[in-house]
């Protein structure tokens, strides 16, 4: 008997927690991070691998803004009146399965919500049902403790941006990036005069799977504004995902998605210029030995940055070590000569290659070699060239050259280049030409890449910088 009791307690407890799970919920730490940044960031984004539990983490803080139930240590915002807030996603169907469900639970005509979401059974109050999608509600009300009611909207990228016109909002949830680039504008305006005039917030969850957009390098750029938050989730941060489960997952996914699916990490598909992991050329950084050869080379910015990349390679083992990278905008001489600092203080008798425009004149002055060299002490050494016979400077041989080392073990990079790793996620081809965009270090990569086994130094003894240009005299 008393089994059968035991048995009658458990389930009820179950069946409560079916209905009452924001009481259950226990954030993991990139989610209390997240949450958190909402107080000092208007606008966030969840970039994010799948199956992290990024939609419900969203759902979980929709719930507390729409009830007001804020736990204890809650860290983020709060809403002490009932918020008017929007929902959007790709699609009816994808609001249904996904969002709808992991808000409020399904939908059953005439019966209403399962409450099997993170939103409590007892606190759903009314909704309006959606026109053209089968038990998809288009509005759907929610006690607050106010004692007042919150709303939360649906509304889906296919119905258009007209539909996001009107009334202010006070916060809005957008699960996976818009292909119409107006979206997003649309609905930052419908927050400016949203919570109570103080100005709304703004939330976007995604896996990258466009590959690095206008929206993307927003938030993933140098130029992301103070309001803007970008948090990256990778499966490493997700406990609740064994091994097995990820090796299931990206046994169907072909390759150049696997660092989209497992990181987050926004790539541009099968035209990418080194469709190669992350973790197959990355590596901790380590102190160069002196007999390793060295080379550095330069991209001249005019109206693009000014890149370099300084290279290191082990002709005992074949391999390349990219050690360092620099980009920064600007091309007056007085730029020029920050940029020749930076070249001069990584070691001054490695040789840098530079471009075929170098020997360009600029305007009525000296060739960008030749300022380099004679007023800056830069020790420019030759104009780059491929490997081979040939010796041209054609883009596609040393990118070929570049990509064979990779695949083969024999090109590995410095966790630490930071620039490197950004344009690689966008270094890609359109129509089979290369996007000349945000390709500055990826070009300087090139020229190094490729020159280091013929023309890299050893050691850093002056004599090896004299050798390799007599002419700059003492320094």
């Amino acid at each position: 008997m008393a089994s059968v009791e035991v048995l009658r307690d458990i389930a009820a407890y179950l069946d409560y927690k079916d209905v009452h799970k924001l009481e259950f919920f226990k954030p993991y730490p990139w989610q209390h991070d997240f949450y958190a940044a909402g107080l000092t960031h208007r606008f966030r984004m969840l970039m994010a691998a799948n199956r992290v539990g990024k939609t419900y983490s969203q759902a979980v803080e929709v719930a507390y803004h729409l009830t007001g139930l804020y736990p204890a240590d809650w860290v983020g915002i709060k809403f002490d009146f009932p918020p008017d807030i929007w929902a959007l996603g790709v699609s009816g169907e994808q609001i249904r399965d996904v969002i709808q469900k992991e808000l409020f639970g399904d939908l059953v005509p005439k019966e209403g919500f399962s409450g099997t979401g993170a939103v409590p059974k007892h606190l759903i109050d009314t909704y309006i049902p959606a026109i053209g999608t089968p038990r998809l509600a288009k509005e759907v009300k929610v006690k607050h403790t106010s004692g007042a009611a919150s709303s939360l909207g649906f509304r889906s990228y296919t119905q258009g941006q007209h539909v996001l016109m009107g009334t202010a909002k006070d916060y809005i949830w957008i699960d996976e990036e818009p292909e119409d680039a107006e979206i997003v504008p649309q609905c930052t305006i419908r927050l400016t005069t949203g919570n109570k005039s103080k100005g709304g917030y703004m939330v976007m969850t995604m896996t990258p799977e466009n590959g690095a957009t206008e929206l993307v390098n927003q938030y993933t750029g140098e130029n992301r504004s103070d309001a803007q938050y970008l948090l990256n989730v990778t499966w490493d941060d997700a406990p609740h995902l064994d091994e097995q489960a990820k090796k299931d997952i990206l046994s169907n996914v072909p390759l150049w998605q696997h660092d989209m699916r497992s990181k987050g990490i926004p790539v541009l598909g099968e035209g990418m210029v080194y469709p190669v992991l992350d973790d197959d050329i990355i590596c901790d950084p380590f102190e160069i030995p002196e007999y390793f050869k060295r080379v550095a080379a330069i991209d001249f910015g005019v109206t693009h940055p000014t890149a370099g990349a300084w290279v290191a390679y082990d002709a005992d083992q074949d391999i390349i070590y990219l050690t360092e990278v620099y980009r920064k905008g600007g091309s007056g001489d007085e730029i020029s000569a920050q940029h020749a600092t930076v070249f001069n203080s990584k070691g001054r008798h490695v040789p840098v290659i530079y471009p075929h425009d170098g020997d360009n004149e600029r305007g009525t002055g000296p060739t960008y070699r030749d300022m380099y060299t004679q007023q800056h002490g830069v020790n420019m050494h030759l104009k780059f060239s491929n490997e081979g016979e040939s010796q041209s400077n054609y883009v596609e041989p040393g990118l070929m050259y570049l990509y064979d080392r990779m695949v083969t073990g024999r090109f590995k990079v410095f966790s630490t280049c930071n620039e490197f790793w950004q344009e690689k996620r966008r270094y890609h081809r359109k129509k089979g030409k290369i996007v000349k965009e945000f390709d500055d270090v990826m070009d300087a990569v090139r020229y190094a890449g490729c020159s280091v086994t013929r023309f890299g130094v050893a050691g850093k003894k002056k004599e090896a910088f004299k050798r390799m240009s007599p002419k700059l005299g003492k320094f």
